[in-house]
């Protein structure tokens, strides 16, 4: 039985599909490089943005707390300090995501001489030693491409937990300080405007 696929290509078209296509290989790479770069960025700008956001909530909660009245400085700060720490631990999550990575294999360090932080430890003559191994076969250099690669990814998924937990963490602050501020009957009305 034919393949749906099969129909209407000549043997000619289809030996060529299935022969070994370097520039299609060199894309992939190319491609795949860029998303991740891509996705590193976006790591680093959700921590950015993690890190100012609880900032300024910290300062303004400090704020808040100076200028609340003092029969309502109780609530106040139990809710402030809820949303203080979460704040907090949000941050130190959102700081980890922006340390630059580390690449693990098997708990053992990444010895890739594509990582920026290995090579920079290696003379220039030990340097180009290793780079004319890896450029002497193509094999060789699609195998540390895709070490390479494989370990970058690592790295990504790592950051993006880190990130979720700070977000995660911020939320609860947030959610719970609400809760428990509403729950109290305490109006921001009434506080600047007593």
């Amino acid at each position: 039985m034919t393949n749906e696929l099969d129909i209407g290509i000549s043997k000619k078209e289809k030996d060529k599909l299935n022969k070994f296509d370097s520039r299609g290989v060199q894309t992939l790479f190319r491609t795949l490089s860029r998303n991740h770069y891509n996705l590193l960025r976006m790591v680093d700008n959700k921590a950015s943005i993690i890190l100012t956001v609880n900032s300024i909530i910290i300062s303004l909660l400090m704020g808040v707390i100076y200028m609340a009245p003092e029969d309502q400085k109780g609530v106040l700060q139990l809710g402030s300090k809820i949303l203080l720490n979460c704040g907090m631990a949000s941050m130190v999550f959102g700081l980890l995501a922006m340390l630059p990575h580390k690449y693990l294999k098997l708990g053992k360090k990444y010895k890739g001489i594509l990582y920026a932080q290995n090579f920079s430890k290696l003379t220039l003559e030990e340097y180009t030693a290793e780079m004319s191994r890896i450029i002497s076969t193509g094999n060789m250099t699609y195998k540390e491409m895709i070490n390479d690669l494989y370990f970058l990814g690592k790295s990504v998924s790592i950051k993006q937990r880190l990130i979720t937990f700070a977000v995660g963490i911020f939320l609860i602050g947030l959610v719970s300080s609400i809760i428990l501020t509403l729950s109290h009957g305490i109006m921001i009305e009434k506080i600047f405007f007593k």
